[in-house]
């Protein structure tokens, strides 16, 4: 009987293995992390963590059923499911032994020969695309299932819950599938109290040699309630697309003692194309054991494992392609989330589940006895890449250790926990040696990797490391431990180390680089530790030394290196009773930091020892009262820094063996103008006083300025700069310096707690006489020779009275005091010495000046020079620059690299330009500029139109009544005079437009301009006789001064109207125009000392103006040739706006804006000469007086710097031009003209040029 069901549309996971594979292809020599933390976990356990359910029935195992189908097909519908119930005569015999197949099977399963493949196979009855559900749950005994070769689906559903299940006793079984149009899936699941198996099972494989129809896809589930065993010769293999489900719910262990073989192949070529299988052990309660385990068979197979807590696999060989990722579960395990049943007919959509890589829990384990890969002699670029990857809290691989097998081009083996630790017991070996070899190009590469995503993993190595030639070591870890021999001498290139941890290691390695090393006193030492064995090279370095604290001779701890020859260390923190020999290393470089603790009292030892110890640029080294360090040899501080912290009134001594260097540079302490010192001595007050302090001792010390080569003239002046970078601090840097200012009793706080008066800092009001004043302690006595470098300090005291061993101080004008110590020098010119003990006025200047600076920096002669040939003006600029927009530090770096000649002559140019823009004739010289080259226009259309009234010409009607009675001698003279008379000025309105052009010439720089004009006139001949006319005009300027460090370009415009008026020969004429002008200018100047002048900037230009004159007319040749003197008044206005900067500096450019009127008088004599009927030339010079001015300024600012234009004299300016008119066709004409102006009192020049065309009409 058939038994029918309506079928439902059954969900599919979204991202299924098969879509996985297609994934992982793609880069199938990269790092399998991204196998399941981007696909696996995401896609099939993502959720559980948080208790969301993956699928909809059981969470896991759910995805577990269902994993293998491809993603998007057709859900499988069985057309059938048949049924079959075992009777009671089942349930009677527990010692009873059955054949399931021929007891129960073989009724609804059909079999026959596949022609195809050259087998026989089997399915269920009616079809691969039916379902066989087999009830036996009461059933007792033991069911052998031998000889089920090649099932090949429906779905098989087998519970005997209560009976034991035999797989193959005489033979094996295989489950497959068919691969069709559907992709079906083959189920095949087995419900029993203990599954044993006794030989082969095969998932997924392929039909007889394989060579024919593909499979699609199996799931085999294996259910027990006690256990599940293999034996040793029952061996399983999954195919592609082939899952395997273990669950037992007992807490007995699942054993396979066979072989289980993940990505198996069976048929010629099948290595080609990468295989994907899963083995689900997530619902094992108690331990999964694999006897052994092998991934990949020839092709780049990907294996995954869903495990349990606790997984142990005794050998597991990979392909030299395979990757294996075991995912175990989250703390608190996977949790499910059980819904209701649907209904039939429902249809359940696909559940899209997102979720990012989670840890494993803390209990979690994978345990490997011995790990090994196969490889081939297949040659591919970059060589081949094995990875077994897993996110368990411990990954342990036992004594059997890591066996990598290397071929041609090469391989490698990953080993990486995403979130926990690796521990490797055994030895990693290279084709089954220890300390086995590869060949340059085919090197063998080890990678283990732990907490990758937490960058909190432990890799522990317990065995020797025994590296060989071409054999790479990388440890990529929060922390390495290497608890035996550490031997990577056969290592060819550098090998790199993330962290070391050591106790007892012995290390065979050169030219490395370890970003940490930890020298650890955690265990007992027994006077063990650790020895670098091996020649370190000249390339080797270290980032960060870390000698932890130990207790006793029993729980120290300590490194020794036989030999090498350079070593490079960033950081050492030294501790008690932890010890870092470096003796036999001959050179040693710190580049960072020293510091040291309490000694350790090691016999023999001391806590830093080395052969040549250089303290590098930028480095320190810190210690107090004692210094654990030995230096057989040379010690050199290369502008590093030697913190010493005074300690029960001491200080230790540094003794170096030989020779100890001292080597400095001219940088400076931008807080305190001082040199950066060499050896700085904090809480210097502390020192016991009147006693010789030992700093550093040495057979012989050598100083040596970088800045210049060392020499016997020089020795002296070397020193004094050294002693100059032995500093005694306590609150304040250089604390034996001391200054008040006026009305500032926190100053005197200050200066008694930098000399330990404590007097001065509670009643600082008991010393306001030394307001004003600087002195300094001269009971410092610093000792710098060639073979001691020491201090002496001696009693500190206060001056008694205002006069006394102090000098005044002039009034702070600026507002910007610093400390005193910015003033401060010794032997200074003015200096005074006195009989009080100790104490010595020093400065002369001002705190917070430029000169102060100067005078620190011993140049006080300097001073002079400056004010000599830059002013004042260029001394408060240097003030502006250095001091008020920076600090006393940054300018004592400008002026040592700068001598005084080149910083006036950089100043110099530098007020220069800035006097030149804060000039109102710079700012408007391109407005003036524009307004001459009309002006001269202007006058050439005046004179044209003047030739009308000069010759008294009227209409064609009153010349031919001039002729009435006229006799003439013959046509061709009366043809003259009509000619002569004929009608050329009846088209009195004219339109015209030049091109114009012009410069200024002057001392600071040329600025020229270029641009048109255009306007229309007209003459009128009515009771009125006049000349009307307006125009508009615009021009482009541009400026550079002579250092090219000032650069603009304006857009400028001009318009008005102008007139004539005529009166016999009296000529009067009126004008009135305007002017504005858009600037973008920008400061560029080279040199460093001036770089923060550099800045563009942009302001607007106006002017306005009026002007009237009178001329008389004295006419000659029948009035071609026209004299004019006149004379006249006009008013200029000129003006700026403020600038606007787009510097962020504080020296950007402010304010600025001006404005001036100016009253002038002006002759002038003009010639005029027409010839032809329309042509013309003139000439016209004459002076212009300015009589009056009137103007406001608001001063250009720079910071504290302030530009204040000079107010221009009253000017006389000569200006000459010329021009004339040539007829071209009829109304059309060419005219041309110059001009030049002249400023007899600054000497500017300007002058101007036109060409343009008249339309009369």
């Amino acid at each position: 009987m058939e038994i029918q069901q309506t079928h439902r549309k059954i969900n599919r996971p979204l991202v299924s293995l098969a879509l996985v594979g297609a994934l992982v292809s793609i880069t199938p020599q990269q790092s399998h992390a991204a196998f399941f933390t981007t696909v696996i976990i995401p896609a099939i356990v993502g959720g559980i963590a948080t208790g969301a359910a993956v699928g909809t029935v059981s969470g896991l195992l759910s995805w577990g059923l269902k994993q293998a189908e491809e993603a998007n097909k057709t859900p499988d519908k069985p057309d059938k499911v048949w049924r079959i119930q075992a009777g009671r005569g089942f349930n009677n015999f527990p010692n009873k032994e059955y054949d399931l197949y021929k007891s129960l099977l073989s009724s609804k399963i059909d079999g026959g020969w596949d022609w195809g493949n050259a087998a026989r196979h089997y399915w269920v009855k009616d079809g691969q695309w039916n379902k066989l559900e087999v009830d036996m749950k009461d059933a007792v005994g033991t069911y052998n299932l031998s000889g089920l070769i090649n099932f090949t689906g429906g779905d098989l559903d087998v519970n005997m819950q209560k009976a034991t299940l035999r797989l193959g006793q005489f033979n094996g079984n295989s489950f497959t599938s068919f691969k069709d149009s559907a992709d079906r899936t083959t189920r095949v699941d087995f419900n029993a109290k203990n599954i044993l198996i006794d030989n082969f099972v095969e998932i997924n494989n392929r039909v007889g040699s394989g060579a024919g129809r593909k499979a699609s896809s199996t799931v085999l589930t294996l259910q027990a309630s006690e256990k599940i065993t293999s034996r040793e010769n029952a061996e399983i293999s999954l195919y592609d697309g082939a899952t395997l489900n273990l669950v037992s719910s007992s807490n007995h262990s699942v054993d396979l003692y066979g072989k289980v073989w993940m990505g198996r192949l069976q048929y010629v070529g099948a290595y080609l194309a990468p295989s994907y299988s899963t083995i689900n052990t997530s619902k094992v309660q108690g331990e999964m054991n694999f006897r052994h385990l092998a991934v990949g068979d020839k092709n780049a197979a990907q294996a995954g494992i869903i495990a349990n807590k606790k997984t142990n696999i005794g050998v597991l060989d990979l392909w030299q392609s395979a990757g294996l990722n075991i995912i175990a579960p989250p703390e608190g395990g996977y949790e499910n989330k059980t819904k209701d049943t649907p209904a039939q007919k429902t249809e359940i959509q696909p559940t899209q589940v997102i979720d990012g890589p989670f840890a494993g829990g803390k209990d979690t384990v994978v345990n490997i006895f011995r790990l090994n890969t196969n490889a081939d002699g297949t040659i591919r670029v970059g060589g081949y890449k094995a990875s077994l990857t897993t996110n368990a809290a411990h990954l342990h691989i036992g004594e059997g250790g890591v066996n990598l097998s290397n071929q041609a081009s090469g391989r490698s083996l990953l080993v990486e926990n995403l979130t926990g630790n690796i521990t490797v017991e055994g030895a990693l070996r290279v084709n089954n040696q220890v300390g086995g070899s590869a060949v340059a190009g085919s090197s063998a590469n080890f990678e283990f990797k732990a907490g990758t995503d937490t960058n909190n993993g432990t890799a522990t190595f317990n065995n020797d490391i025994h590296l060989g030639k071409a054999v790479n070591l990388s440890v990529d870890a929060h922390t390495a431990y290497f608890n035996g021999t550490l031997d990577l001498s056969g290592v060819t290139d550098k090998v790199n180390i993330n962290k070391l941890t050591t106790s007892a290691t012995n290390v065979n390695i050169k030219n490395f680089d370890i970003k940490e090393l930890v020298v650890t006193t955690r265990v007992q030492s027994f006077g063990q530790y650790t020895i670098f064995g091996e020649n370190i090279g000249d390339k080797s370095r270290i980032g960060v030394v870390s000698l932890q604290t130990g207790y006793s001779p029993a729980y120290s701890g300590g490194v020794t290196f036989k030999s090498g020859k350079k070593l490079v260390i960033d950081e050492i923190y030294h501790a008690p009773w932890n010890y870092f020999d470096a003796r036999n290393v001959t050179d040693v470089e710190i580049n960072k930091r020293i510091l040291f603790g309490a000694p350790g009292y090691i016999a023999g030892k001391t806590g830093l020892m080395f052969n040549n110890l250089t303290l590098n640029s930028n480095a320190s080294m810190d210690y107090g009262k004692d210094l654990d360090l030995t230096i057989q040899g040379h010690f050199t501080n290369n502008q590093g820094t030697m913190n010493l912290f005074v300690q029960d009134g001491r200080v230790a001594t540094l003794n170096a063996g030989h020779q100890a260097s001292m080597i400095f540079n001219n940088l400076v302490d931008s807080a305190t103008g001082f040199y950066k010192p060499l050896i700085k001595i904090n809480n210097a007050q502390n020192l016991t006083k009147n006693k010789e302090h030992v700093l550093v001792k040495a057979r012989n010390i050598d100083y040596r300025a970088i800045q210049r080569a060392p020499s016997p003239l020089r020795e002296t002046l070397i020193i004094e700069q050294f002693k100059e970078r032995l500093a005694l601090y306590n609150n304040n840097p250089h604390g034996y310096l001391c200054g008040a200012r006026k009305d500032n009793l926190n100053d005197i706080k200050a200066c008694g707690m930098a000399i330990g008066n404590q007097s001065m800092v509670n009643n600082p009001e008991n010393y306001k006489y030394l307001e004003g004043k600087a002195w300094k302690n001269t009971g410092i006595n610093k000792t710098a020779n060639n073979t001691t470098i020491a201090v002496n300090l001696g009693n500190n005291s206060a001056p008694t009275s205002s006069e006394s061993n102090t000098t005044n101080l002039p009034t702070n004008t600026t507002n910007k005091a610093r400390f005193a110590s910015y003033a401060l020098i010794k032997n200074a010119p003015f200096a005074r010495y006195s009989a009080t003990p100790n104490l010595v006025a020093i400065n002369q200047h001002d705190f917070g000046t430029i000169e102060s600076v100067f005078e620190l920096a011993d140049r006080s002669s300097d001073i002079d020079t400056l004010y000599a040939n830059s002013g004042a003006q260029g001394r408060d600029l240097l003030q502006t620059l250095l001091i008020d927009s920076h600090d006393a530090g940054y300018a004592r770096t400008m002026i040592d690299a700068t001598s005084a000649n080149e910083i006036t002559k950089q100043l110099n140019a530098a007020t220069t330009a800035l006097n030149n823009i804060a000039s109102l004739e710079h700012k408007t010289s391109s407005l003036q500029t524009l307004s001459l080259s009309n002006a001269m226009i202007l006058n050439s259309r005046l004179v044209n139109l003047s030739r009308r009234h000069t010759n008294n010409i009227d209409s064609f009607a009153q010349r031919l009544q001039a002729l009435k009675d006229q006799r003439f001698a013959s046509l061709e003279s009366a043809a003259e005079v009509l000619y002569q008379f004929a009608p050329k000025y009846e088209k009195p309105t004219n339109v015209w437009a030049n091109a114009i052009g012009g410069t200024s010439l002057n001392s600071g720089g040329n600025a020229s301009l270029y641009g048109t004009s255009a306007g229309v006139d007209a003459y009128l001949n009515g009771e009125v006789e006049a000349i009307v006319g307006g125009f508009g005009s615009y021009g482009y300027s541009s400026f550079n001064n002579r250092a090219n460090s000032l650069n603009s370009g304006a857009n400028n415009t001009n318009f008005g109207v102008y007139s004539r008026i005529f009166a016999n020969q009296h000529e009067f004429d009126f004008e009135a125009q305007g002017a504005l002008g858009s600037d973008q200018s920008s400061l560029n100047f080279k040199s460093a000392l001036l770089q923060d002048l550099n800045q563009s900037y942009n302001y607007l230009a106006y002017s306005a103006a009026t002007r009237a004159s009178y001329g008389y007319d004295f006419a000659f040749f029948r009035n071609a040739l026209v004299l004019k003197p006149s004379v006249g008044v006009s008013y200029n206005l000129y003006g700026s706006t403020n600038f606007k900067s787009n510097s962020n500096q504080k020296v950007a450019l402010k304010n600025g804006s001006s404005s001036q009127h100016l009253f002038n008088a002006s002759a002038n004599v003009e010639a005029r000469y027409y010839y032809g009927d329309t042509s013309y030339f003139y000439m016209n010079a004459g002076v212009l007086q300015e009589f009056a001015s009137v103007g406001s300024n608001n001063a250009t600012s720079l910071n504290t710097f302030k530009v204040n234009a000079a107010r221009n004299p009253l000017n006389t300016h000569a200006r000459v031009m010329m021009g004339g008119e040539l007829q071209l066709a009829k109304e059309v004409f060419l005219n041309l003209g110059v001009i030049y102006l002249h400023n007899l009192i600054s000497n500017i020049g300007h002058f101007a040029s036109n060409l343009g065309m008249r339309y009369s009409f």
